[in-house]
């Protein structure tokens, strides 16, 4: 298995647009290119995906929280290509694990999406258009596919433009994390300081009128 130099990867844009017209050759690196975040992100517990804008540029996951991110380039697999996709490095240190697939197939046409989870101690903060993933790409052993795969077993539809309602209801339901928990706990700690008080003040009144009740 070889993977194509930063020569190979500009040379394949050239040739066959692999990268979409999204392509910026300053993110080729030595034998990967650096995809940007897209405009559409889910966050598991809000009620739909969130369109970021230069306004709104940011996404925020909370520690245990599930996310679905998108890529702002176009991916076009050629049929003797087959690529590799990962989490730059500075998002994995931080906690950001991608939960989904690992590899794109020769012929796929569209965005790709990221099932990710933040797995670290604090907020993970990401920017629209930042580079956030890499992707590597890998000659066939031998020749092409031939053809398009048989698009049945495609659950990413081909010419994929963003997130639909089938990959949210895959991570559907509200996300417990800590930063939820903290701050149920803190809301509890907080209730305890003003009301405890006043209840251990009417739990000793009471005792006082019993003990009058039954003094003989």
């Amino acid at each position: 298995m070889a993977f194509l130099p930063n020569s190979a990867i500009k040379s394949r844009q050239w040739e066959d647009q692999i990268l979409g017209p999204e392509y910026e050759e300053r993110l080729v690196k030595q034998a990967s290119y650096d995809l940007r975040l897209g405009d559409e992100v889910y966050v598991v517990g809000h009620r739909a995906p969130d369109k970021l804008t230069t306004g709104r540029p940011y996404t925020l996951i909370s520690p245990g929280q599930f996310a679905i991110l998108t890529t702002h380039e176009s991916i076009r697999m050629p049929t003797d290509l087959i690529a590799f996709i990962a989490i730059r490095t500075q998002f994995k240190m931080q906690g950001l694990v991608n939960i989904s697939g690992f590899h794109v197939d020769p012929s796929f046409r569209g965005k790709l999406l990221f099932a990710v989870q933040n797995v670290g101690p604090s907020d993970i903060r990401l920017r629209l258009g930042e580079p956030t993933f890499s992707i590597f790409f890998s000659t066939l052993a031998e020749g092409n596919i031939g053809g398009d795969r048989d698009k049945e077993e495609v659950h990413f539809t081909q010419n994929l433009r963003g997130i639909r309602l089938q990959d949210v209801q895959l991570l559907g339901g509200n996300s417990l994390t800590l930063s939820k928990i903290q701050k149920n706990v803190d809301r509890l700690r907080t209730l305890i300081l003003i009301y405890g008080p006043f209840a251990v003040a009417a739990f000793l009144t009471m005792l006082a009128v019993m003990a009058k009740l039954i003094k003989p």
